[in-house]
């Protein structure tokens, strides 16, 4: 789960392809019911080309702004030999639609993780952060339990952003008691930079188009 714009799509469509090619069964399920824009199930040819499960409104439905849920949703998430990853649409409007399944997602084997960028709005500060925290708990009937550093202003990210969003996580840490399990990365970004790869981060490399072409707001 995670605010507008904070990159969980991307991730997603990622760490699913990931766990497919070391062998895992592994399915992604599009519950972005909010943006018709940038969608998971738009990468639903390569996803399934390297083997994940892309679990998504079929037909004239797949590309309708509400398009319905398909009961494929209820097999995976009741199929343990399968990793799944529910892609959620933004704030607590999106994790209003996890909600309907929190009996499914209450298991020792379910981790719900919100996802963060920092330069996205609404999500700069610790009481911005927390505000949406809470909002979507409430509605998903859900608690996050992990947080994931995917702050990035995307190519022209500097390595001073970079460490302002670490620096912030490790103040959220603090002041929740909830870990930061992993960071989103781009490899080509790392390297250019002289980052040397961290074992908690994630390789995310660009799956979607995005219609932007100039750097977000700093802060």
């Amino acid at each position: 789960m995670g605010g507008y714009g904070a990159g969980k799509t991307q991730l997603a469509i990622n760490l699913a392809s990931q766990w497919a090619k070391k062998n895992q069964r592994a399915a992604l399920v599009d519950l972005d019911l909010i943006n018709p824009y940038f969608r998971s199930r738009e990468a639903a040819i390569p996803l399934e080309n390297v083997g994940v499960e892309v679990i998504r409104p079929q037909g004239d439905l797949a590309l309708a702004e509400n398009p319905s849920l398909t009961p494929q949703i209820e097999g995976a998430l009741r199929d343990t030999n399968k990793r799944v990853l529910l892609d959620v649409g933004g704030n607590e409007t999106g994790a209003t639609v996890v909600g309907r399944y929190h009996t499914f997602l209450e298991r020792e084997d379910v981790a719900v993780l919100q996802v963060l960028n920092v330069f996205r709005p609404f999500s700069s500060t610790l009481e911005e952060i927390e505000n949406l925290r809470r909002d979507m708990e409430l509605k998903s009937h859900l608690k996050v339990q992990g947080w994931i550093n995917n702050s990035n202003l995307q190519e022209w990210t500097t390595v001073e952003d970079w460490r302002k969003s670490e620096e912030l996580l490790h103040e959220l840490e603090a002041q929740t008691k909830i870990p930061k399990v992993a960071c989103g990365m781009n490899p080509q970004w790392a390297e250019k930079v002289g980052l040397p790869w961290e074992s908690d981060w994630i390789p995310v490399q660009r799956f979607l188009n995005l219609g932007w072409k100039t750097p977000g707001k700093r802060s």
